[in-house]
C-alpha cells in the first residue's frame, strides 16, 4: 500500500498536468478563434477591377489611341485581340479598366496609323474606392500628361 506522502505527490503531479493542459487549451482557443470567427478576415475570392483615368493636355490633335503597359504588353492591343478592354474616351480623358494597377504606369499615345506620337511613365496616386484595408478592393487613379 502506498503512503500518504506518495498519494499527495501523485495528486500534485496530476493537478499540475491538468492546469498545464488547461492553459494550453485556453491559449490554443485564443489563437485559433479569430480564424473561425465571422468577424475575421474572410475576404471574398474576387479579382477587383480598377480604373485609371488619363487626361491629356497640349497638342493632342494627332492622338487617336492611348495605351497603358500591363506587364510586358501594351493594352489594348491594336490588333483587335479578343478579350481586350478598350479604354473609354471623353474628349482628352481616357479611362482604362485594369485588374492589377501598376505604379508607375507606362503610357503611349498613337496616331491614326498607329505610330507612336509620345511615350511617358507616370506615378499614380491610387485610392481604394471600395472593399477594405484588410481585403483590398477596387482602386481609382488619375494622371495628367502633357503630350
Amino acid at each position: 500500500m502506498g503512503s500518504t506522502t506518495d498519494d499527495a505527490s501523485r495528486l500534485q503531479v496530476w493537478t499540475g498536468l491538468g492546469v498545464a493542459g488547461l492553459a494550453v487549451l485556453i491559449v490554443t482557443t485564443l489563437i485559433a478563434a479569430p480564424r473561425f470567427s465571422s468577424r475575421g478576415a474572410d475576404c471574398p475570392a474576387i479579382g477587383y477591377s480598377s480604373v485609371l483615368q488619363v487626361t491629356l493636355t497640349g497638342d493632342t490633335s494627332r492622338v487617336e489611341h492611348l495605351q497603358v503597359r500591363v506587364g510586358d504588353t501594351w493594352q489594348p492591343p491594336m490588333d483587335g485581340a479578343e478579350g481586350a478592354t478598350a479604354p473609354s474616351r471623353d474628349g482628352d480623358t481616357w479611362s482604362f479598366t485594369l485588374f492589377s494597377p501598376p505604379d508607375p504606369v507606362a503610357l503611349r499615345a498613337l496616331d491614326d496609323i498607329e505610330s507612336v506620337v509620345a511615350r511617358t511613365e507616370k506615378h499614380v496616386g491610387w485610392e481604394r474606392v471600395g472593399g477594405s484595408e484588410e481585403c483590398g478592393g477596387p482602386m481609382e487613379g488619375r494622371v495628367g500628361w502633357t503630350v
